[in-house]
């Protein structure tokens, strides 16, 4: 049960000092109320009750990003069960194919590459899963896809704007370690240089080898835009500044094919949790020197996904 004060100055004084208690299902470990929820039960006991200014995209006592350890990604290695709950695999025609990232109990985010040319009814998502391989992981649970929202500018002859947010057909629960929300970033540019990135998801452990059945992580140095553009392989003008550069100029570390849609993340600002700031998007091949990997950068799209997300709320680091 979650007790909200009502402190609105012309509402108080018909109900002064006025405390509601509100029957909003939750769980007692991770409680994450909807503000929609909240609002509702609120004015189904007071009508005529008015919330202003009320931002409906924020989650109060929002839990995301939180890791759960139990003690194929071109030089990574596996991952630990629940370690990236929040971690989605993407399969079409029953084949895997991409990856993405769970941000509210109804919306995934990932590239829009992954789902162009593609009809909602084609792709399924698999949540809880770790290792492909095992056809009856206890922790996975499938859901379909009932509708894909792609950037409106998306352009796939150069990956500008790469991103799609992708409605389930159910709503999933956060009751459980396997399945939880990641945190993403603000609105607000952040420098991210220099700072060690995990990328995460099933795809190839190189260029010519198949994609991996267990979950892989990798750590990539993120590099500045200007570096990106001055000092790697590509066209300086393919590395827009809503792109990110990731990995080693010696390359032996990267993303891969597979791995398209799936997070690049940093630590949180809270122990134990991590914000995903980044989609895998596009590069030269798979861990090539002086071809860094390229990501989606996510804060220059907030608002874009906010707006989005309908009454769902999307946590942030």
């Amino acid at each position: 049960m979650l007790q909200i004060s009502i402190v609105d100055c012309t509402f108080t004084k018909r109900f002064p000092t006025t405390i509601i208690t509100l029957n909003i299902p939750h769980n007692n470990e991770q409680p994450i109320y909807n503000v929609q929820e909240i609002m509702n039960s609120a004015e189904t006991i007071f009508p005529g009750l008015v919330f202003d200014n009320v931002n409906k995209n924020k989650c109060p006592h929002c839990v995301c990003g939180t890791i759960h350890r139990k003690m194929r990604i071109v030089g990574g290695v596996p991952a630990e069960l629940n370690e990236f709950p929040w971690m989605v695999a993407l399969s079409r025609k029953g084949k895997f194919y991409c990856g993405a990232t769970l941000i509210t109990k109804r919306h995934l985010l990932t590239a829009a590459h992954c789902v162009e040319g593609f009809s909602a009814r084609e792709i399924k998502a698999s949540l809880g899963e770790f290792n492909r391989a095992q056809k009856n992981e206890s922790n996975k649970q499938i859901v379909r896809i009932k509708q894909i929202i792609r950037h409106p500018d998306f352009q796939i002859s150069n990956f500008k704007n790469d991103i799609a947010i992708l409605k389930l057909d159910t709503q999933v629960r956060f009751d459980t370690p396997h399945i939880q929300p990641a945190c993403l970033p603000s609105s607000e540019k952040r420098n991210y240089t220099g700072l060690m990135g995990t990328v995460t998801g099933w795809g190839r452990t190189g260029e010519s080898k198949p994609p991996s059945n267990e979950m892989r992580k990798v750590e990539v140095p993120i590099i500045s835009i200007e570096d990106c553009r001055k000092n790697s392989g590509y066209v300086p003008t393919r590395i827009t500044d809503d792109m990110m550069c990731a990995g080693y100029n010696s390359g032996q570390k990267d993303s891969c094919q597979g791995d398209s849609g799936g997070p690049l993340q940093i630590p949180g600002a809270r122990a134990g949790t991590m914000e995903v700031i980044g989609i895998v998007s596009w590069g030269r091949g798979c861990a090539r020197p002086n071809y860094p990997g390229v990501y989606t950068r996510i804060e220059s799209y907030m608002n874009w996904v906010d707006s989005n997300i309908e009454e769902e709320c999307s946590c942030k680091g």
